[in-house]
């Protein structure tokens, strides 16, 4: 019982979901909790002198096992403001690719404020949700001019920016601006800066802080 509560801690207050490492370390106490809770249950029934399980009922523990883990972990995964979310498009390219899975904390940007290159999970038309860069925030002045985007004046160094095209599939991917951002608003966009759409475009525009409902972890 013991070894469970801290189980449960290291999902809130401790939050070691923050990490990879500390996904792995949950799983692998999930294991070994059941493991353990299975021999025990066996021993005890030797120890008792009552007779064996039926080989079905063992056959069946592995699935009832696996929904029970699942059940646990999903369960604390959702009091403790984390989800996982799995990338369905090439707008993000390198930095994220199709089918990856990763793990999100939806409670980051609660305590914390956007800040320039952050990675933000956000809701975007019709309720899906995506994820962008922001470049940009309240106050600064942005500028794209032949691929290259000016912060306040200044070239951006990014070497995440990935154009495997040469040049965007609309004119707007590769100039915009002058843009102001508004306060409370963020300028999102793409790695894959070809194939993104994002704060470039008119009928994309400028991000309300209220549609950022995450914060990307890692990959697993």
């Amino acid at each position: 019982m013991g070894i469970f509560v801290i189980f449960c801690l290291a999902f809130w207050p401790l939050r070691l979901l923050q990490f990879y490492l500390g996904l792995c370390l949950l799983l692998w106490i999930s294991l070994l909790l059941t493991l353990y809770a299975t021999s025990t249950v066996l021993l005890a029934r030797e120890t008792l002198g009552s007779p064996a399980p039926s080989r079905w009922w063992a056959l069946l523990s592995i699935p009832l096992t696996y929904l029970g883990i699942n059940l646990v972990i999903t369960s604390l995964l959702f009091a403790a403001g984390f989800r996982a979310m799995e990338f369905s498009s090439s707008a993000m390219e390198t930095t994220l690719l199709q089918s990856d899975k990763f793990m999100i904390d939806k409670n980051y940007y609660r305590q914390h404020p956007c800040e320039h290159n952050d990675l933000v999970v956000m809701r975007i038309e019709g309720g899906a949700q995506t994820v962008k860069r922001v470049i940009a925030v309240g106050g600064d002045t942005i500028e794209g001019l032949d691929r290259e985007v000016f912060l306040n004046g200044h070239v951006l160094e990014e070497p995440f920016a990935h154009h495997p095209r040469g040049g965007g599939i609309v004119p707007e991917q590769d100039n915009f601006g002058p843009i102001t951002v508004a306060a409370g608003k963020y300028f999102v966009m793409g790695d894959n800066r070809d194939s993104s759409r994002d704060s470039r475009m008119h009928d994309f525009g400028q991000v309300d802080e209220d549609a950022i409902v995450g914060r990307p972890l890692y990959i697993y």
